[in-house]
Order: C-alpha cells, then sequence, then structure tokens
C-alpha cells in the first residue's frame, strides 16, 4: 500500500555530541542532503554508493565522520570499515582530504559554496544492524552511510534521495519529500533511525487503534498470504495492549521490516517507528515469532523515547554504557511477553512459561549484578553473564510489578511507573535516572521503600526473592535437574534441510566426524527437519543411559552414518504454576497482571 510513510516525534536531546575522536570541531555546514544509489549494478558488486552534499561559508576545515555503532544494537562496529573510494570536489575540482582518525575525514574546501564528498559502502554483512544487498535487494541504515559534522549538534534536517531501478520499491518511515524516491528528516537522529528497503521486496499494510502497520518482507516469496494474515492477526491483539500502558502510540505509522532466508544471524532490532527481523525460512513458523514482534514493538516506547540519561542524547563515535539495559531490555522482554496474554495471542500457560524461562536463565548464570550485566553489553563477556540483562532484568521487572501491586493493594502497578517515566522524562528531552526510577516505583508502591531491593537484587548479587514474591500473586515454581544431550554445533534451517554451520572442537559432534555444511538427517530415532527438532531430541535422550547414537547426515550426494558420542549436560527446568486456594488479594493481583488491569 503506502510506500513513504513518516512520524511525529519529540527529539530527544537537541545538547553538543560528544566530539569524534579527533576532538576537531567541524566548521559549520547547511543544505545537508544525502544520495544513495542503490541499483542493480551497485548491488551487483555488493556496495551502495554514497554521495553527501552540503554549503560551506568559507574555506574552514569541514570535519566528518561516520558513526561506530547503531543505538538499540550496543556493539561497536565501526561502520567507517566499510568505506572505499573516498572522494571530495567543490564545482567539479578536487578538494583536499585526510583521515584525522579510523572514522573521521577533514575536508578543506578552497571557498565557500557546494561540497560533493562520495564513496562506495560495502553492503555485505549479515547483522541488522548493518547495510546488506542481494542481486534484487538493498537494506541499510543510516548510521552505516550517513556522515555528520563533528562538534556541531544534531539538531539540522536533511534531505535523502535513493536512485535506483525504475521498477523496484522502496520502503522506509522517513517523510516523503518532492522529487522522485525522495525523503527528509528532521535531524540527525531521525536520519540514522529509519532504515531503507530498495528493491524486489513484497509490502502490505493493516490499520490497528487509527495506526497504519505495515510489514515489508524478503524474500518476496518468503510470506504466504496465510503467514500475512497470521502476523496482521497477533498485531491486531498485541499493540493495543502496548499502547494502553503509555496511553499513546507515538508514531503516526510503523513498519516491520522483515528478511528471511538462508543468510541471517536472526533476532530484531528496534527503530523509531520499525523494526529490523530476521529470520531463517525455516523459522518462518517457529513459535518465538510473535514474541520477537511484540519485544521490538515495545521499544517504540521503552528504548527509542522513555530511555536512561546516561543514553540522551545518542553519540555515535563510541560506546555509551549504561547500567540500565536491565529496563531498556529486561522490562521490554517481559512487557513484550504479558502484550502477547494480555491481547490474547497467548494464555495465561504461556506467559507463567516465560516467567519460568527467565527464572531458569537467572539460575544457570554466575552471580552477576543486573546493572553491571548491563553495562556489559559492550564487551560480550566470556564468564557466562552475557546478555543477563535480559533475563534477569525482566523476572526484575515481574517482581517489582507484583510488589507493587501487593503494597498498593492491586492499585497501581509497573505500568504506571512506565507511563509516569514516560510523560516525565521524554516528553520533557531527557533521560531518567535512578532517583527517577525507584521514586516512580516508591510512589506506585504507596511511598514503600525500594533502596534495600535496590542494593540487595539490582546492584547486588543477592539471589532474586522469587519464591516469595511469586507467592504474593499466588504462583510457585518448581525445578527439575535434567540431563540432556548436547551437540556442541550451531545450524541455519532452509527449504534443503538442517545445516551444520558452527563446529565445537571438543564438541559431540566434532568427535563424530561431523563437518561444517552437512545437512543433518536424524539423530538416533528422532528425525531432524528444522531447528525445533532437537528439543524432542533432548527431551528423547533425557538422562540415558546409551553412549553413541547415529548421527546420519547429507554430505553433497551422499549420505552419511557417523557414530555420536553422548555427552549429558546439566540442565534446571522451572515450572511456574498457579497455586491452588490461593489467597483472594493475591489471586486479583494475578489477574490484573494478565489482564492489565489494577483494582
Amino acid at each position: 500500500m503506502l510506500h513513504k510513510l513518516g512520524f511525529a516525534v519529540i527529539a530527544l536531546g537537541i545538547a553538543q555530541p560528544a566530539l569524534a575522536q579527533s576532538q576537531k570541531i567541524s566548521a559549520p555546514i547547511s543544505d545537508i542532503s544525502y544520495e544513495i544509489t542503490a541499483d542493480s549494478s551497485a548491488v551487483g558488486r555488493r556496495q551502495l554508493g554514497v554521495t553527501m552534499s552540503f554549503t560551506v561559508a568559507s574555506p574552514a576545515p569541514v570535519i566528518l565522520a561516520l558513526p561506530a555503532w547503531s543505538p538499540g544494537h550496543y556493539v561497536l562496529l565501526w561502520f567507517a570499515r566499510r568505506v572505499s573510494q573516498f572522494s571530495a570536489q567543490s564545482n567539479g575540482v578536487p578538494l583536499d582530504w585526510r583521515k584525522l582518525d579510523f572514522q573521521t575525514w577533514e575536508i578543506k574546501p578552497r571557498s565557500a559554496g557546494t561540497v560533493r564528498v562520495s564513496f562506495n559502502y560495502l553492503a555485505d554483512a549479515v547483522d541488522r544492524a548493518v547495510a546488506w544487498t542481494a542481486p534484487n535487494f538493498a537494506f541499510f541504515n543510516g548510521t552505516n552511510l550517513f556522515l555528520y559534522p563533528a562538534g556541531r549538534g544534531f539538531n539540522w534536517p536533511a534531505r535523502i534521495s535513493v536512485r535506483t531501478e525504475p521498477s523496484w520499491r522502496i520502503a522506509s518511515g522517513m517523510d516523503p519529500a518532492p522529487g522522485t524516491n525522495t525523503f527528509t528528516a528532521g535531524n540527525y537522529h531521525d536520519l540514522t533511525d529509519m532504515p531503507f528497503y530498495v528493491g524486489r521486496f513484497a509490502i502490505d499494510s493493516t490499520q490497528i487503534a487509527g495506526k497504519w502497520i505495515r510489514l515489508a518482507w524478503y524474500p518476496a516469496a518468503s510470506l504466504t498470504p496465510a503467514r500475512r494474515g497470521r502476523t496482521f492477526a497477533w498485531l491486531q491483539k498485541f499493540v493495543p495492549a502496548q499502547i494502553a500502558v503509555f496511553g499513546e502510540a507515538p508514531f503516526r505509522n510503523y513498519t516491520i521490516f522483515q528478511r528471511s532466508d538462508t543468510v541471517v544471524n536472526g533476532g530484531g532490532l528496534e527503530h523509531h517507528s520499525s523494526q529490523v527481523d530476521e529470520v531463517t525460512t525455516g523459522q518462518l513458523d517457529a513459535s518465538y515469532l510473535p514474541g520477537l514482534y511484540s519485544h521490538e514493538f515495545f521499544h517504540a516506547w521503552n528504548v527509542k523515547r522513555l530511555r536512561p540519561a546516561d543514553m540522551v542524547p545518542y553519540r555515535y563515535d563510541d560506546a555509551q554504557p549504561t547500567t540500565w539495559l536491565w529496563v531498556s531490555e529486561g522490562v521490554t522482554d517481559y512487557y513484550g511477553a504479558l502484550a502477547l496474554v494480555r491481547g490474547g495471542v497467548n494464555d495465561s500457560t504461556r506467559f507463567f512459561d516465560f516467567i519460568a524461562g527467565e527464572i531458569a536463565s537467572v539460575a544457570g548464570a554466575p552471580p552477576t549484578a543486573v546493572s553491571d550485566a548491563s553495562l556489559g553489553s559492550w564487551i560480550n563477556p566470556t564468564d557466562g553473564s552475557g546478555g543477563l540483562y535480559y533475563p534477569k532484568g525482566g523476572l526484575t521487572g515481574f517482581l517489582l510489578d507484583v510488589l507493587i501491586r501487593d503494597a498498593s493493594n492491586n492499585h497501581k502497578s509497573l505500568d504506571n511507573v512506565m507511563r509516569r517515566l514516560y510523560d516525565a522524562t521524554y516528553k520533557r528531552g531527557k533521560g531518567f535516572t535512578s532517583a527517577d526510577w525507584w521514586s516512580e516505583v516508591s510512589r506506585a508502591a504507596g511511598g514503600k521503600s525500594f533502596t534495600e531491593f535496590a542494593r540487595r537484587y539490582v546492584d547486588g548479587r543477592e539471589p532474586l526473592p522469587v519464591d516469595s514474591v511469586l507467592r504474593l500473586a499466588g504462583l510457585r515454581s518448581e525445578s527439575d535437574t535434567i540431563r540432556e544431550p548436547r551437540l556442541g554445533i550451531s545450524t541455519s534451517t532452509d527449504s534443503t534441510g538442517v545445516s551444520i554451520t558452527q563446529l565445537s572442537p571438543t564438541g559431540a559432534a566434532a568427535e563424530a566426524g561431523a563437518r561444517v555444511g552437512d545437512k543433518i538427517v536424524s539423530i538416533g530415532d528422532v528425525t531432524i527437519s528444522n531447528d525445533d527438532s532437537f528439543e524432542p531430541l533432548r527431551a528423547r535422550y533425557a538422562g540415558t543411559t546409551i553412549t553413541t547414537l547415529s548421527l546420519i547426515v547429507r554430505r553433497g550426494s551422499e549420505t552419511v552414518t557417523l557414530q555420536l558420542p553422548v555427552r549429558l549436560t546439566t540442565r534446571v527446568q522451572v515450572r511456574v504454576l498457579p497455586i491452588p486456594n490461593a489467597p483472594e488479594k493475591a489471586v486479583r493481583i494475578r489477574g490484573a497482571i494478565l489482564r492489565g488491569s489494577t483494582s
């Protein structure tokens, strides 16, 4: 339906940004525009052509930088490493330029006038934060391509045009502008936060709560009408449940960009009015999909607008660590699951299973303060705490929700905390602090202090008080220790089967003689047809005394039978169950959490 969608936002932070590593400030520039070439010739070379044009008032040096990371994806990727054939000219005359550091360029205009800077960008990364191309398709984020003047703030408008094939589509959240394939953004934060699809992809849309919600997917044949209808049905249910938390949808339109082929690493990345999801072809019917969409959608409020003061405004030249990813990501995880049950996509059992999974994940990790785990996202720690801010943050959010409801006799909830912070910080152009967060939690709980909770369980390493808080919601947990087989492999699934993509050198599959590229047919008496097949495999051989299993793989044109040594790994399985005959107050709290209501 619509190709060019926009939105109205309140820009977060117009403060002076951190400078690029050169520590130099660019001469002022104006009339900024970018032209992206994504035609069949460019994508055939796995490249995008980029030209930035701007006006200078003097020959003072212009300092331009490329971001080091994409907000929401807390990894330093240094997009400048993919730049080649950099050049600068004015009125057709080449200009002198030099690198000040690995992400910053200094251009020396000869006089006032228009300057054009051009380069090619390698677009072959298997990462949803980095540009990627196929013979008939291109995807890019603004952080990949759009240079900014160092030290000049981010509150300046820009114009973007896309050169592509006449028959190819373009989808982006940017506002359309006069001209062919032309868009505008009011500031650099918006400019870098609205990804593009260009090429032969498919698109459809529906209205939910008065907003147009688009689904754009590649390859075009990957989403059958049944899958598309199912996705829109999920959205119709959970999106209103999320809007209810904050009282408004802060975007005019929203787009789900989805890529589904064999060359993805899975997962999603949130943006101001969109999300970018990567799902292998074998996972298009997986049970986790509505949870992925719901999680990324909730980010439209939590982190894209409501976010820690440490991250307002965004800086782009280096890491921007915060101890609050447990709220930005973990509490989002909690609400992603909560919206599914409140909207009727999942039942209460599925929600209790989600909480059980969070409990098990935390139990299987080393004792780590969830605030420390938040800081660790930038370095991918090897001590087993990597990503712990997701499950431990989600579980902490759930416990706080129960404690607030218990202290307020179910008159307030974590929903009230999220909405009040949203109104008091984002709508006033700032981020929330530790004092803001705990003050609102205490206010919702009728003045109850959470100082000790924060000291012991958020900034400390004491085990979360799971069992005692569960009882306040009429719930209990049960744990079993299971010993189940592990293969030491990573896999991907497509229409030809389940392929081994990585092998641990000391894993069972490597010892059996498996190779990267082998397609797994069966293990023991369990047929392996997709990634979900490994769950029944683990269940079938949990606790087994068998020492070897037959591992049948297709290797080229041959079918090979290998002998797989059985190596059992201990895993804690947790169940969360309603308590029969729980106190009336606890039952009310449990039901209100699931419904999104208060007394």
